[in-house]
């Protein structure tokens, strides 16, 4: 009996594992993907790099070469010195080559820059020289004039030399310019004194006619110039001082001369009917004799009758602008502020 019960047993446990051995194992899970990386771009190479930072480099200079060549054209390099402007933009054209080629030209960028710059300079002392020479005054000044006369001098030759530099160039046409305008400034203080001076006899001359009650609104005009002068000279603004000066004396001549013709034509005419007068009184008296008036006039020969009213006019001296007539120097103002010497 108990053979058939572990027969049955065992036939029971070879079923169940029959049974478990007949399902399919479970499929392992897909392993998951690596994330994609993209790879980033290649770094450019470093004869690429060296290239464009001299590209940025040259753009500044060759802006500085322009500047400078715009200042020289403006001053009007083109007209007072047309080779000295050529020869320098061959050499500008020859650095604008290199620059396109890579090369780096900062160097001689600003040789050139300072070529045109002393071109500039050069023009300024030209201009000067010409006023100065114009006016003939230059002995007001000797030595700094002469000083402007040789830093010139040296200037020319340095253009002329193939081994010159733009900086010394600039040096010399810097001094020439700075001491012809030198003597611009002593020149243009003496001439705007002198035409202050002339200004105010013309205002006297104005005053002695009325001016300022006949032409009151010209008289005025002609006074704020010569205000506006005297401002522009304690300032040391002597050239625009002397253009001030030289309006105001205009206005008050033209204002003498229009009213002392006024005035002629006047007392020409009143002289006229002085004559007339007394050739009517001759006339009336010699009437008279012959024959008499008997018979009174009404309000004529009253004691008390006015014939005209009395004159009720402002005194015309009243309406006069008093101008100084002498300018204090405004160097010796300034060092009277700088020293407290009042002196």
């Amino acid at each position: 009996m108990k053979k058939i019960a572990l027969s049955g047993f065992s036939l029971l446990l070879i079923l169940f594992f029959v049974s478990c051995g007949s399902k399919p194992a479970p499929a392992p899970a897909p392993a998951p993907e690596p994330p994609k990386i993209e790879e980033p771009p290649a770094p450019p190479a470093p004869e690429k790099i060296v290239e464009e930072i001299k590209k940025a480099d040259n753009t500044l200079a060759l802006k500085g070469i322009d500047d400078a060549r715009k200042k020289a054209l403006e001053n009007e390099a083109d007209e007072y010195a047309p080779d000295e402007l050529a020869a320098i933009d061959a050499l500008y054209e020859k650095i604008k080559a290199k620059s396109d080629d890579g090369e780096d030209v900062s160097a001689e960028s600003l040789d050139l820059a300072n070529r045109y710059a002393a071109l500039s300079a050069y023009i300024d002392a030209l201009k000067a020289k010409e006023i100065i020479d114009d006016t003939e005054m230059f002995s007001l000044a000797q030595s700094v004039y002469d000083e402007g006369e040789k830093a010139l001098e040296e200037y020319e030759a340095l253009v002329e030399d193939p081994n010159s530099t733009g900086k010394a160039q600039l040096d010399k046409a810097t001094k020439a310019s700075a001491s012809y305008n030198s003597v611009l400034i002593v020149i243009y203080k003496k001439i705007a004194k002198d035409e202050r001076t002339d200004a105010f006899v013309a205002k006297k001359n104005a005053d002695s006619v009325k001016a300022a009650v006949a032409q009151k609104a010209k008289y005025d005009e002609g006074v704020e110039y010569f205000k506006k002068g005297d401002s522009l000279y304690s300032m040391q603004s002597f050239e625009k001082a002397y253009e001030s000066y030289e309006s105001s004396k205009d206005i008050f001549n033209e204002l003498y001369n229009d009213i002392a013709d006024k005035r002629a034509a006047v007392l020409k005419a009143i002289e006229e009917a002085k004559r007339k007068v007394e050739e009517t009184a001759d006339f009336a008296e010699q009437a008279d004799r012959e024959v008499p008036l008997r018979e009174k006039i009404d309000g004529i020969e009253d004691e008390d009758t006015v014939l005209l009213e009395e004159d009720d006019y402002d005194d015309p001296e009243d309406a006069e602008v008093d101008l100084p007539e002498d300018i204090e120097d405004p160097t010796k103002k300034l060092l009277k502020s700088i020293t407290g010497d009042a002196k």
